[in-house]
């Protein structure tokens, strides 16, 4: 997986209101060592967001000029020097409507996996750290924490290029700012392409009609097995592969989960990306107010737990040992007080 092009730059409003200083690298970093390794687990933590949202270029916007600078990048008649410096340049005009103070450096790249090339954008900020210097003296430190992504794209050059896809763009953006995500959302020129929760619901219903069919604990097996498959799926940021999944369920028959979802489908599929909020929702009931948490595994609905809708009562037949022991404790010194106010 050759990193072939990487470079830095700095974007910065020091105070509130004041102007954003800009600082644009002429030379690309050298693709190896500490750099490297940055790219590596800043893409590693993008794979496994469960934020991204899939898309791909408004072409309605009437300033989107990013597509046209990837596309002269990869004719090129321009450098990916100048494709970088472009693109932070005009996200700072598009962050100058704002009066936010930030402080972040954009990290851009471009990789070929398996013959297919990607580019990809990290928004990237320093956090602080206190550690003990050789004098024994308490210091402040600053790095990168490449778990916490703020704002970052992903864009499949080939699959843009050459077919016709409504998903070959995937961002992050933070909940934290909506001027910086606007801002950013603008710059990329992003639409989105793909009603990730819409498609998980279907594919899910669809999977519990399939389920229905089939004697309890197998039915089990397979949603715990389809549920693992997506999961895993999604935690590298790769779709679900429907024909794939259906071979790995029934190894005697690979085409019958696969034919079943395509004959219900609306649209049918041969990949999906889902939502991780929905696939654990699918095996697991949780809630919880500032008093209670509740979860429970979906298979023990309907047997060890039951709910009625009318009084909203919720009934359980058999606990955890460990909170039997707790309660069993807790009553001790409640039994123990009752009998003594008796005997008085």
């Amino acid at each position: 997986m050759p990193l072939n092009h990487c470079i830095l730059h700095k974007l910065e409003r020091s105070t509130p209101g004041g102007d954003i200083s800009s600082q644009l690298s002429s030379e690309e970093t050298n693709s190896s060592g500490p750099i490297f390794s940055l790219f590596e687990q800043l893409k590693h933590s993008f794979q496994r967001s469960a934020q991204k949202q899939f898309g791909h270029f408004d072409s309605s916007l009437e300033e989107n000029p990013l597509p046209q600078w990837i596309k002269q990048q990869q004719q090129e008649s321009i450098s990916f020097i100048s494709l970088s410096q472009n693109l932070v340049s005009d996200l700072s005009d598009k962050l100058d409507s704002s009066e936010d103070a930030f402080s972040a450096h954009i990290l851009v790249a471009l990789e070929t996996v398996m013959e297919q090339q990607l580019l990809y954008v990290f928004w990237l900020e320093h956090s602080e750290a206190l550690y003990i210097d050789s004098n024994l003296e308490v210091s402040t430190s600053s790095f990168i924490n490449s778990k916490k992504m703020h704002y970052a794209i992903k864009c499949q050059l080939s699959e843009w290029l050459q077919e016709d896809s409504q998903k070959y763009l995937s961002m992050i953006t933070s909940r934290g700012n909506k001027v910086l995500t606007d801002a950013f959302t603008k710059s990329i020129g992003f639409a989105v392409g793909v009603d990730v929760k819409s498609e998980t619901k279907e594919f899910l219903n669809i999977v519990s009609e399939f389920a229905a069919a089939l004697p309890e604990e197998q039915a089990k097996d397979y949603k715990e097995k389809i549920i693992d498959y997506c999961v895993e799926r999604d935690s590298v940021g790769e779709p679900v592969v429907i024909k794939e999944l259906s071979s790995q369920l029934n190894e005697a028959a690979p085409l019958e989960f696969s034919s079943f979802v395509s004959d219900k489908q609306e649209t049918p599929l041969a990949a999906i990306h889902t939502d991780r909020s929905s696939l654990k929702r699918f095996i697991r009931f949780f809630g919880r107010d500032k008093d209670m948490s509740i979860s429970f595994s979906s298979g023990r609905f309907g047997s060890d737990i039951t709910f009625d809708e009318m009084s909203g009562r919720l009934t359980l037949n058999e606990i955890p040992k460990s909170l039997r022991q707790q309660l069993n404790k807790h009553n001790k010194p409640q039994a123990a007080a009752s009998e003594q106010q008796e005997d008085e």
